[in-house]
């Protein structure tokens, strides 16, 4: 999709959510309740029984609930740290493309795999790669626009059983990592 869609619209696009009840059952019973695998989003990405996201913030949030963010946001911080990576060592995927947006996933896959190739042979990304990067990423913010949430409720029981599974299992969290 273009540059300036939403990542939540975008998702809705997709092939993974057209596809999502292929993604790999791996149940497992967490908290008395039966768990597949779970993809973990940020909070633009509506909360599906395959896409797990923190609570939105508010002051009403139970200890366990600012515990279950606090988790969920670190699980994000190292996704976010290896798409850095990504984007400084191959610049391609920081700018507007020249090529017709169908041949994307094919560049992408090549990138991811070409990183975790380079990534094997502990070649590391410079620094100054990953500051331009950082610098190019702080002009593409995301539109604002409001996110159809129909599906919101889906995953809100996962998400409950994860949120009481991690607070009697792990010590409780505070503050986000961001």
């Amino acid at each position: 999709m273009p540059g300036n869609a939403h990542d939540a619209n975008a998702l809705r696009q997709s092939d993974l959510f057209k596809r999502a009840h292929l993604l790999p059952k791996g149940i497992k019973t967490i908290g008395g309740k039966d768990t597949n695998l779970l993809i973990v989003g940020d909070p633009a990405y509506p909360l599906l029984d395959w896409l797990i996201k923190g609570y939105s913030n508010s002051s009403r949030l139970s200890p366990e609930q600012e515990s279950f963010n606090t988790y969920i946001s670190s699980v994000r911080v190292g996704v976010e740290i290896t798409f850095g990576l990504l984007k400084s060592r191959w610049r391609v995927l920081l700018k507007r493309s020249d090529f017709h947006f169908t041949f994307a996933p094919t560049m992408i896959a090549t990138c991811c795999a070409l990183h975790n190739f380079c990534q094997n042979e502990e070649d590391q990304a410079s620094n100054s790669w990953l500051e331009k990067a950082c610098d190019r990423a702080i002009n593409f913010h995301q539109p604002n626009q409001p996110v159809n949430l129909q599906c919101s409720s889906c995953g809100s029981s996962t998400r409950e059983a994860l949120t009481t599974y991690l607070a009697t299992t792990f010590p409780l969290r505070t503050g986000h990592l961001h």
